[in-house]
């Protein structure tokens, strides 16, 4: 436990109804009683006057959570008050001279995890979860804060064990021929069991980071496709200028939203032609082709009646892009691609559907949704892929299977390096 008692606003900075204030720490206890006059009943929330030494700072309602029974593991006081510059002021200058510290990012959730309280996993679904926006992040964020990827965890570690402890033992038989090849043998079925599970979770990493990071969809067409007015459409506000002379867009323009549970970054487009334009054109093609390039989904609009889409065109294009018809009040009903007139009502919500359908198959919630969380478990992949490669000494194999053991302790922090902690805790929010 730490020695520091530290505190911090919990919930959103500047004037609230009400502010919540949180202190840890072996003094946690001690402040509540000098601030309130005693500690109260155990996770009962009670009306105070929250004093200092000129007088009373506000009237509220304090909780008192001892340790280890707290988020943290230590001593936790909580107060709520009202939300007033002047009154966290006033309490902030009272917490100081008590001895207590200002609280640094994810300072909290940092003791959290220093106590057992919860798994490093359990720590990043905590931050997605105060970064969710849609549900499918706040399903991905909630599985992971509960657990599911660490008890995933404990299960691959629990089988290699397992194994490792064959292995080990096959040590002991140095002079029988057959006893190590048939103890690894016996070990064999664990590790595939291993192997199979993580292969179905690191299949399904790239959608479950698609889900946590949003997935960016540019319009990119010719001048003059109805881009743009597609673009106010789908976001639902007039943020694009839209105009009959070509080439009104030069620069990208992008909004996030919310698609059928997914966060979407859509990007309006300058106008892409294969002739040649002005210097400022150019530019704006030059962008537009960089954000078709970066986009996970492109959605190429090309205008009813204007015939096949031009080599120039399709060559931005990649596997699962949705060609769209636009414009289709005015072309005929066998034009490429869905037809969508901004005028139409149906057709819009046929391209809502048909973009909510690509946009499932792109992304689902899973539980190696972090970049490092993908790694460990690619590593960890890796060297059980090596077991049994010609090899049949228990030692190499034992080994083998130590270090993906390792990997995995790594990922839940069993193992953890101090420049890891600091990465994860530090995109915390100060209260947390």
């Amino acid at each position: 436990m730490s020695a520091t008692t530290i505190f911090a606003r919990a919930s959103g900075s500047g004037r609230a109804g009400v502010a919540v204030y949180r202190i840890s720490g072996p003094a946690a206890g001690d402040l509540l009683v000098r601030l309130t006059g005693e500690r109260g009943e155990p996770r009962y929330a009670r009306r105070v006057l929250v004093r200092d030494d000129e007088g009373v700072i506000d009237d509220g309602l304090a909780l008192w959570f001892p340790g280890p029974k707290s988020f943290t593991g230590e001593d936790i006081a909580e107060l709520h008050l009202h939300g007033s510059l002047a009154v966290e002021r006033r309490l902030t200058e009272a917490l100081l001279t008590a001895g207590a510290i200002p609280a640094g990012p994810g300072a909290f959730t940092m003791r959290a995890f220093a106590e057992g309280k919860l798994d490093l996993t359990q720590a990043e679904g905590l931050a997605d979860l105060l970064e969710a926006e849609t549900i499918l992040q706040h399903k991905q964020a909630m599985a992971q804060m509960r657990g599911a990827l660490r008890e995933a965890a404990d299960g691959w570690r629990h089988d290699l064990i397992q194994a490792m402890a064959m292995l080990d033992a096959a040590v002991d038989f140095p002079d029988e021929e057959d006893v190590p090849g048939a103890i690894a043998e016996e070990a064999r079925p664990a590790v595939e069991r291993v192997q199979t599970s993580l292969s179905v979770v690191l299949n399904g990493s790239a959608k479950a980071r698609r889900v946590q990071e949003g997935i960016r969809i540019a319009i990119i067409g010719p001048p003059n496709a109805g881009k743009s007015t597609l673009f106010n459409k789908i976001v639902d506000s007039e943020r694009a200028i839209v105009s009959a002379e070509a080439g009104t867009t030069r620069d990208t323009i992008s909004e996030r939203l919310d698609i059928g549970g997914h966060l979407v970054t859509l990007i309006d487009t300058a106008g892409i032609r294969g002739d040649s334009a002005s210097a400022i054109e150019r530019e704006g093609i030059k962008r537009a082709e960089e954000a078709a390039a970066a986009a996970d989904l492109r959605l190429i609009a090309w205008p009813s009646g204007e015939g096949p889409i031009p080599a120039w065109l399709s060559r931005l294009e990649a596997d699962g892009d949705l060609r769209l018809a636009t414009k289709a009040d005015r072309g005929p009903e066998d034009a490429p691609g869905l037809s969508v007139s901004s005028e139409d009502a149906s057709s819009l919500k046929a391209l809502h559907d048909a973009l909510v359908h690509r946009l499932d198959d792109m992304a689902a919630p899973g539980l190696a949704a972090t970049e490092r969380q993908r790694a460990l478990l690619a590593a960890a992949q890796d060297l059980l892929d090596g077991f049994g490669g010609g090899a049949t000494e228990p030692e190499v194999l034992s080994e083998r299977l130590r270090a993906a053991a390792r990997r995995l302790e790594e990922l839940t922090g069993r193992i953890a390096p101090d420049d890891i902690l600091d990465d994860i805790f530090s995109s915390f929010c100060i209260g947390k």
